[in-house]
């Protein structure tokens, strides 16, 4: 399959860039936080926000959509970096009203996709079998995907897939899937191979990246959208 993923927007419209070559893709993946950025111009973030709930809505087929940390940090009143107060009751909205567009996770061929990654003692200490569970798990009991502590960066392999960051998920991820995530910023998009896996880390501080993976030849490459 051909994949484009979409790491953290934080209001950045790079993704539209996207728009005009989706015939030349078998998914269009957005990994979330839609909302929550330095500038955070309003309504320009729920404008841009509704945008992609209208693209995903015009190829259902196409476009998959990530629960992220920015998103129930207003769905879940789980506060984290950049919480809006005032903006927050129409974040809430947002979220409430389009919420069966959103999974944790999706898995094509043998990568995962998720905002953060999926670690194999997160998946212990909740009591997953299987990666098949996780997205029920988030709507019957979404409270597993929580911020869990004590590490103030999220850098324990118990966190969720909401939270991880990449050192905590490299030494503790789910054997024989690939991974890519956002989540972490890094001056541009990186790719670490471990033990047969390959892990793809999307975000930048700039927000301004499509990552487009084939998974019949395992190449991958990285699109700079200025």
């Amino acid at each position: 399959m051909k994949i484009a993923v979409i790491s953290d927007i934080h209001q950045s419209v790079y993704w539209c860039n996207i728009i005009k070559q989706i015939d030349d893709f078998d998914k269009v993946i957005f990994l979330g936080d839609e909302f929550d950025s330095w500038a955070n111009k309003w309504p320009m973030q729920i404008n841009n926000a509704e945008n992609i709930i209208a693209f995903r809505n015009n190829f259902p087929e196409k476009v998959d959509l990530c629960w992220s940390n920015h998103a129930i940090s207003y769905f879940l009143d789980e506060r984290c970096s950049g919480y809006q107060s005032g903006r927050a009751s129409a974040i809430y909205e947002f979220y409430k009203k389009h919420e069966t567009l959103y999974n944790v996770i999706y898995i094509y061929d043998n990568w995962i996709f998720s905002h953060a990654g999926v670690s194999e003692k997160w998946m212990n200490y909740c009591n997953i079998s299987e990666l098949s569970e996780i997205n029920q798990k988030f709507r019957e009991k979404p409270r597993f995907f929580k911020w869990i502590g004590p590490d103030n960066f999220g850098n324990n392999a118990k966190e969720g897939p909401l939270w991880i960051r990449p050192e905590a998920l490299l030494a503790n991820s789910v054997p024989n899937f690939n991974q890519a995530a956002g989540h972490t910023e890094n001056i541009e998009p990186r790719i670490v191979k471990k033990n047969n896996q390959t892990f793809i880390f999307c975000d930048t501080y700039e927000h301004n990246f499509l990552t487009i993976l084939d998974t019949k030849n395992d190449s991958v490459d990285f699109i700079s959208c200025e």
